[in-house]
């Protein structure tokens, strides 16, 4: 469409070589009208890089060290320039064919949107992804609840770059990036949105270690957000001892939840209440130990 908005794309890419070239099809074939540019960020040894490299549409960026998710897409974010838009995607992300057109047209309908996110939808798996998915993104599925946002993941994510700038840009960590960033965003009276009615595909990697290690990850990473933030919640993660009592608020939270799927998300529901349960409490234990670890210090 003449005159409409494009956007320079950043995926940060780090043992991505499994998801990556279906994530870069999806932008190329199914989204191309409305992207300028494509950077990948790829450590120098990692396959991801060389596969980036294989398309000639795609501009690889190699630091020599390993990034958090956080510097990655700050780095890209620093090569785009004078890019008017910003779509961050990550690599195990694949989007809808004009996701990225309609994200763009979000932004340019509303002045006051800081930045927009697509329904995230699961990318196939058995239960063990069925579970990582209600875990990390239950509510940002296609019928998530219709309430004032303060944060959005940034597994797919348009945006304005001198909002993201007049941030501070992401912080230097991985996970929970995205929590500081929209936490500044609201702060400074900006909105964030989804649009249910565009998806985007995430597929999860595989084993059950895997999946607990992330989990614990998220949580410690979680109170170290809040720490930093003072974001609601900021409580549990400077007492110490009251951080346990997240795992029965997160597994009543969690059942009222699946309580809306109805008769169709009940055999899922009996079929993954261990695996659910038991990144809960990885969750629990990564939040635990980073509150204590800072009280400590």
């Amino acid at each position: 469409m003449p005159g409409a908005a494009r956007a320079t794309v950043v995926v940060p890419a780090w043992g991505a070589a499994a998801t990556l070239s279906r994530t870069l099809d999806a932008l190329i074939d199914g989204n191309g009208a409305a992207i300028d540019r494509i950077i990948v960020v790829a450590s120098p040894g990692d396959a991801s890089a060389k596969l980036a490299a294989s398309y000639p549409a795609v501009t690889v960026l190699r630091p020599q060290r390993r990034l958090t998710a956080g510097a990655a897409r700050n780095l890209g974010r620093k090569e785009a320039g004078d890019a008017k838009r910003l779509i961050f995607v990550d690599a195990d992300c694949r989007l809808a064919p004009g996701a990225a057109a309609a994200l763009l047209a979000a932004l340019e309908a509303d002045q006051g949107l800081a930045a927009v996110a697509p329904a995230l939808v699961r990318d196939g798996g058995g239960p063990l992804a069925w579970t990582r998915h209600a875990l990390e993104f239950k509510e940002w599925g296609r019928d998530g609840p219709a309430r004032p946002l303060v944060f959005v993941p940034s597994a797919v994510l348009a945006c304005r770059p001198a909002l993201l700038d007049r941030a501070g840009g992401f912080p230097d960590m991985w996970p929970g990036e995205d929590l500081v960033l929209c936490h500044r965003l609201v702060e400074q009276g900006l909105r964030l949105a989804i649009l249910r009615q565009v998806v985007a595909r995430h597929r999860h990697p595989t084993g059950l270690g895997t999946m607990l290690l992330h989990q614990y990850r998220l949580g410690y990473s979680s109170a170290l957000a809040r720490l930093q933030t003072g974001m609601k919640g900021v409580t549990l993660a400077r007492v110490p001892l009251l951080a346990p009592l997240l795992l029965p608020a997160r597994a009543v939270r969690a059942l009222l939840w699946f309580t809306t799927c109805g008769i169709r998300g009940l055999p899922a529901f009996v079929l993954t209440l261990p695996l659910y349960l038991a990144g809960l409490v990885a969750w629990t234990v990564g939040f635990t130990r980073c509150a204590f670890g800072q009280a400590r210090a």
